[in-house]
């Protein structure tokens, strides 16, 4: 890697007020010319100068399919370095789309070569990287400074046999966010809606009212079964990584939606979901009024719909009963520090600070608004009432309170090495046969596991 150097010299020149300034001597400190007798003579030569030299950077290359996490990376280390001259980082940032970075970094760590120093995972791809030995550095040690201020259940996402092998984004916590400009018009008041009874009742006084849906029916992802299976305390796959998708809670949850499909009460977005472009519009546009997403959607909001502002509200979900989950942590991205990496131990000990230290955590959220995964964050009031905070002032209600009433009853869905395979089925097939085609909830759920379990390993 090319190394630059820097050579910063700190220098204390301090001067008398009477000497001149062309004076070509080095005075003494004013305090000490002061507190010196009149009678006695003034030193004319200061203390030799301290001098800290700043160690050349190391180039460490970064991969990622967000451009906002890359340019964030970029600004953290021109910080770190501010606060660490003796051993600076220069980020070398590389983007690829989504899908290409997970099949590179795949590739170039089964050839054992051209692996970046850095790279961001999506935990729906999360589980393609844990088989065999794993490649990536274990971050334990690093966070030892940290830990014991940390959400801990998001740490198990990215953790395999004890070993921590990404540094996460946020804690994901999903919740709904309501547009109070549609539902005003409609005469529905979402501060009304506790339960998932509440939230139907909400979606058919909208519909006589606009004859539009508040609501949509997601065909593309998992996000709406994950969140009603969490509510009620059941996993996707069990402690082995094995599908479990046809107990009662699968069925519960499927049948609600379904439900609702069948009463006509919900939208079926484009492309089956609400953060591609095509579902993005459906929101931006008005074309539902309701969305079921985790915290880090905020940034959707702020960055692509800014005639939105004030309009959008973020609420707690919808529950069953008092005994449910009131939220799940859901999607997110690690990163990652290649182990083999000639620099794993400096780019481990960057990554950690700039994720999870108390300034890294409020980094990610005044940056980029990802609900902090450090505590101290979401404790300190001068960042979650910031009243120049972009996004505490986009939205009509704190993020922060909102997190604070669910927090006590998060649940966590596993990522282990199945979890890609039932995500891609589920999209490609069930919720196709089941919202879609009109085909028996069970016995749909039934050939779903039989399929899974067979593909599964």
């Amino acid at each position: 890697m090319k190394k630059g150097s820097l050579l910063s010299i700190l220098t204390v020149l301090v001067m008398l007020s009477t000497l001149l300034v062309g004076c070509a001597q080095a005075a003494a400190t004013e305090a000490a010319a002061t507190a010196a007798p009149a009678t006695e003579a003034v030193a004319t030569e200061a203390p030799a100068a301290t001098t800290v030299a700043a160690a050349e950077p190391v180039e460490l290359e970064m991969w990622s399919f967000i451009q906002q996490h890359l340019d964030y990376f970029v600004e953290m280390s021109a910080i770190w370095n501010e606060q660490h001259p003796d051993k600076p980082v220069k980020i070398v940032p590389v983007f690829y789309d989504w899908a290409s970075l997970h099949d590179k970094l795949y590739a170039a760590q089964m050839a054992g070569e051209g692996v970046p120093d850095i790279a961001d995972v999506e935990m729906g791809k999360w589980p393609m990287f844990m088989n065999g030995e794993v490649q990536f550095l274990d971050l334990n040690p690093y966070i030892e400074p940290y830990a014991k201020d940390l959400v801990t259940p998001i740490l198990d996402m990215v953790s395999k046999d004890g070993k921590l092998y990404a540094a996460p984004s946020h804690v994901g916590a999903t919740v709904m966010y309501y547009n109070t400009e549609l539902l005003d018009a409609a005469g529905v008041d979402y501060k009304t809606i506790k339960t998932w009874d509440d939230f139907e009742a909400a979606m058919k006084a909208y519909k006589e009212a606009t004859g539009k849906y508040m609501f949509y029916c997601e065909t593309y992802g998992a996000y709406q079964f994950n969140i009603l299976m969490s509510e009620l305390g059941a996993t996707l796959i069990d402690e082995k990584g094995m599908p479990t998708l046809n107990g009662p809670e699968a069925l519960k949850s499927v049948e609600l939606i379904n439900k609702w499909v069948d009463e006509d009460l919900l939208a079926f977005i484009p492309t089956g979901n609400a953060d591609t472009p095509e579902g993005k519009a459906a929101v931006w546009n008005g074309d539902i009024a309701a969305v079921a997403y985790p915290l880090w959607y905020m940034n959707r909001f702020t960055d692509e719909a800014p005639d939105l502002a004030g309009k959008i509200a973020i609420a707690p979900l919808p529950v069953f009963d008092e005994n449910s989950y009131k939220s799940v942590g859901l999607g997110g991205t690690g990163t990652t520090v290649d182990k083999n990496s000639p620099n794993a131990d400096l780019a481990a000990q960057f990554v950690v600070w700039a994720k999870l230290s108390p300034e890294g955590s409020a980094g990610l959220w005044k940056v980029l608004g990802f609900d902090p995964v450090n505590k101290l964050v979401a404790n300190d009031t001068s960042i979650t009432t910031d009243p120049n905070n972009k996004f505490l002032k986009y939205f009509a209600t704190n993020p922060f309170e909102v997190l604070a009433s669910v927090s006590d009853k998060m649940f966590t869905q596993k990522t282990m090495q199945n979890s890609g395979i039932i995500n891609d089925y589920l999209s490609a097939t069930t919720w196709n046969r089941i919202f879609v085609d009109k085909e028996d909830p069970q016995t749909v759920l039934d050939e779903t596991q039989a399929e899974l379990l067979a593909q599964s390993k």
